[in-house]
Formats: structure tokens, C-alpha cells, sequence
């Protein structure tokens, strides 16, 4: 304490003495890069420009020619020193500050002047500001990286309006494989979906711990695309392996797909993706859901009102475009139950028409059910004249085929089935188990041996397909 006095009063000394100090450091500083640029630029000059040297040596000539009223410039003070003045130390003027700047940053070496002009590191050397601002948009979710060193493409698994899926190895080693969807970033903000793949990471994130539902691994993207890296299903899409089932597989696999949809729902996520296309079969031919581009943070009871999804699995409450909730998801397992023991979908055709028809137009216009020439388009004739749009073929199935089939596609959301609970309770299910415990427990391939059931082969997409689509998201 008692030294702090004498410090600050030193400290204050050299304060005071700086100015005059700085000026005779810049001024000698100046001076000798005058000389040394001098001579370079003379010399660059004659070798390569002679017309410029030319022109700035008459420049320089008329620089130093005295003042017209015949007057010297007075000398600079040194009292209050600025930017501008340490530029002007040696005459005054401020040109040779601007050619100075020019000239060091000329003789810059290579890689000084690529790291001011490139992006980070960047292989294209765009402006400064264009790679942030694409970026920027999903930084939240996708961290800027590549993973180029460290996964091998090996084949194209499946296409979609946004992009890619691929099944990838690393590169230490050929046994560890993921899927690994690719998105274009800017197909993503054309149709105005950024906040739909950020959910669609967020809900895979915190529900892929389930059994069945594939887990996310990592995040990132690069210039032009998103990547998701999940794990790699084996087995692929459920009815490319199996198209007919026993009633006992049909009891495993509506069990699966059940739990899952019910821990979404009490999660607070609406699923509205429900297809085989997103039932994905692992190596002992348990399911997985995946594809949650169409999921929606939704808390249970809540209803919405965007009409989206697949035709044949959407609900009627969508197709005449009133408010629905999680209920859609069970209708779209109903439809699923019924392609597994019928290998028919139901035909709701009649009943929609009948309801457009009878339906009032809001009062703005403005309606999201479909018009009677898309039903037309999109689904089927009913057989006959029977208000009854399940297929012939239900009749020939044991009760408990019948049984859940009519309690999963019950036009009136409010009667069908929406729960495990509810599920436990019908006629399938009696005595039996309905934990994902218990499921897990029990074999596919044991009931599919049993049952003669027969496995296809995987259909892959021909080499020239999948070689464009490799070329089109190579860099990843």
C-alpha cells in the first residue's frame, strides 16, 4: 500500500512523456520504410510497369516542389498525435499512407493474404459474410463441421423430396454403419421448413433412447447440407421383407409400433407418419419407427389443424380437414393391421364424400379439407354399396383379427383406441403382456420359422442411381 503512490506517479510520468516519445519512434520508423518502399517500388516499376513509374515519378517530382507563395510547410507538432497525423509525419499528406498500406499488403506472403480473404479455411474463397449467413439459420441445431475423414458412403438406402439417405461405415472400421440423411439447405428454405427439420432433431434426440424408435447419433452440416446421422437398421422398410403375416407376428409387430406411439403421445409429440415405409425391421426383426419430418410438438388433448401425411394412412378427421389430435397416429396403426392381414388398406372413399358434400364452407373461404376431385383422385371406389369400408377379407379372420382392426379404424376419434391401456383390454391381447419388456423378450424370426412366413431380399436402388446421388451430396 504504502509503494502505490510512487508506482502511479511514475506510471503518470510516462504517460505524460509518451506523445513526444511516439512522435520520434514514427517519425523515424517512417522515414526508413519511406526509403525502403521507395526503392522497392522503383524498382518494381522499371520491371514491370514502366508507364506507371513513369507517372509516379512525375508525381513524386511535383510532391517536392516548393510550396506556390514560395513557403515551406511548418513542421509538425508533436503536443496531440491522432491516426491521422503518425500518417503524416513526413510531409503532411496523406497519399503516402494509402500507398504504404498498399505496398505491405502486397508484400504479404501467400498465406497471410489467403487467410484474410478465405472462409475459415474454406476450400472456395467466397466474401466473408456469405458462409455465416447460410449457416446461421440452423447453427442452433447442426454445428458447422465435416466428417469426410471419418465415414465411408457405401450405398444409396432411400430418396425423398429433401434429400438423401445413405448407409455409411467408418472408415477404421468397415463393421460400425449408420444411416446417414443428407438435406439440401436450400430446398429446405425454399419450402419454408427450417423449423420442421429443427423438430424433427429435437424429437428424434430426446425419444431415440426407446426400443423402438431409431436413435440420432450426431448433428452437423457444411455450405450446402444438413446431415443426420442415425443407427443403421439393418433389415430396411417392414413390407419390403414380409408381406404376410400370422396372426401372432400381427399381435408382436401392432404391439411394437403401439408402445412407440404411445411414448411419443405422452411425450407430447404427434407422429403423423405412421406407414411401413417408417417401420423399420433391426437384425432380430424387432420394428423401429423413424422419419419424424412430419412430427409436431402437440401436448396430449391438444388438436391441430395441418393437413399433411399419406393418403391412404391419414385419418378422416384430416381428410375433411377438421382440428385433430394424437388419435390420427392409432387410425394410421389400424391401417397398417389391416394391410398385414388382409393385404388390403380400408376404403373411406364413400364416407368422405359424403361428409364433403354435407360439410359447410368457413365463412373466410378458407379450408383445408380436400376437394371431392382430390378424394376421387387419391382413394379408390368402395366395393359394392356397403357403408362398411373395411375389406371382404375381414370377415374371414379369427375374432381377434376382426376385433382390432374395427376398434383401430372407428371413423369417431373419440371411440377409437388411443392408448396402450385401451389396447391391453381387446380381445388380441388377452393375457398377454403389454411391456416393451415382454415384447423384446419374445423372437420374430422364432414365430416367422414357425409360421413358413417368407423373407425377401433387400431391394437396393441400381448402381447409376446411386452413384448420382453420391456425386449430388459427396461432400459431406
Amino acid at each position: 500500500m504504502g509503494n502505490s503512490q510512487p508506482r502511479n506517479a511514475s506510471r503518470s510520468r510516462r504517460t505524460q512523456q509518451w506523445p513526444q516519445g511516439a512522435a520520434e519512434l514514427g517519425a523515424t520508423a517512417d522515414h526508413r520504410r519511406e526509403d525502403e518502399q521507395q526503392a522497392e517500388q522503383q524498382q518494381e516499376q522499371e520491371q514491370a510497369n514502366p508507364r506507371r513509374a513513369q507517372l509516379q515519378a512525375q508525381a513524386q517530382a511535383h510532391q517536392s516542389q516548393p510550396d506556390p507563395a514560395g513557403e515551406e510547410e511548418p513542421p509538425v507538432q508533436s503536443q496531440q498525435l491522432s491516426t491521422w497525423s503518425l500518417g503524416s509525419l513526413s510531409g503532411g499528406r496523406l497519399n503516402w499512407s494509402f500507398s504504404g498500406a498498399r505496398n505491405s499488403f502486397r508484400h504479404r506472403n501467400k498465406a497471410t493474404r489467403k487467410s484474410l480473404t478465405s472462409l475459415h479455411g474454406s476450400r472456395r474463397g467466397k466474401t466473408q459474410w456469405h458462409r455465416p449467413l447460410t449457416n446461421s439459420i440452423f447453427n442452433s441445431h447442426f454445428k458447422e463441421s465435416s466428417r469426410n475423414d471419418l465415414y465411408q458412403i457405401e450405398h444409396l438406402v432411400a430418396k425423398g423430396a429433401f434429400g438423401v439417405v445413405f448407409k455409411v461405415c467408418t472408415k477404421s472400421d468397415n463393421s460400425v454403419c449408420y444411416a446417414l440423411k443428407v438435406l439440401k439447405k436450400s430446398k429446405l428454405i425454399e419450402d419454408n421448413s427450417v423449423r420442421q427439420i429443427k423438430d424433427e432433431a429435437d424429437i428424434q434426440k430426446v425419444c431415440g433412447h426407446h426400443p423402438f424408435i431409431v436413435k440420432q447419433i450426431d448433428l452437423w452440416q457444411n455450405r450446402h447440407n444438413l446431415h443426420i446421422l442415425s443407427e443403421y437398421v439393418p433389415n430396411g422398410e417392414l413390407f419390403s421383407k414380409i408381406t404376410h403375416f400370422s396372426i401372432d407376428l400381427v399381435r408382436l409387430y401392432v404391439g411394437e409400433i403401439a408402445l412407440a406411439l404411445d411414448f411419443l403421445h405422452n411425450a407430447g409429440i404427434i407422429y403423423r407418419d405412421a406407414k411401413p415405409e417408417n417401420i423399420l425391421l433391426t437384425q432380430q426383426f424387432h420394428v423401429k419407427l423413424t422419419d419424424f419430418g412430419l412430427s409436431k410438438w402437440l401436448k396430449l388433448g391438444a388438436n391441430t389443424r395441418t393437413m399433411c401425411g399419406t393418403f391412404k394412412y391419414m385419418a378422416p378427421e384430416i381428410l375433411c380437414g377438421e382440428p385433430y389430435g394424437h388419435a390420427v397416429d392409432w387410425w394410421a396403426l389400424g391401417v397398417i393391421a389391416c394391410q398385414m392381414l388382409t393385404q388390403k388398406s380400408p376404403n373411406i372413399k364413400r364416407h368422405l364424400l359424403r361428409r364433403r358434400r354435407e360439410s359447410v364452407e368457413p365463412e373466410d373461404g378458407l379450408s383445408n379439407a380436400p376437394s371431392i376431385a382430390q378424394i376421387n383422385g387419391c382413394l379408390q371406389d368402395s366395393d359394392g354399396d356397403s357403408e362398411d369400408f373395411l375389406p371382404e377379407e375381414v370377415q374371414d379372420l379369427a375374432h381377434e383379427g376382426r376385433d382390432v382392426l374395427r376398434k383401430l379404424l372407428t371413423i369417431e376419434p373419440r371411440q377409437r383406441i388411443r392408448s396402450v391401456m385401451a389396447l391391453q383390454r381387446i380381445a388380441l391381447y388377452k393375457g398377454y403382456n403389454l411391456s416393451a419388456k415382454q415384447l423384446l423378450s419374445l423372437s420374430p424370426r422364432d414365430i416367422i420359422a414357425r409360421d413358413g412366413i417368407r423373407i425377401y431380399e433387400d431391394r437396393q436402388f441400381d448402381q447409376e442411381t446411386s452413384q448420382c446421388a453420391i456425386n449430388a451430396f459427396l461432400d459431406f
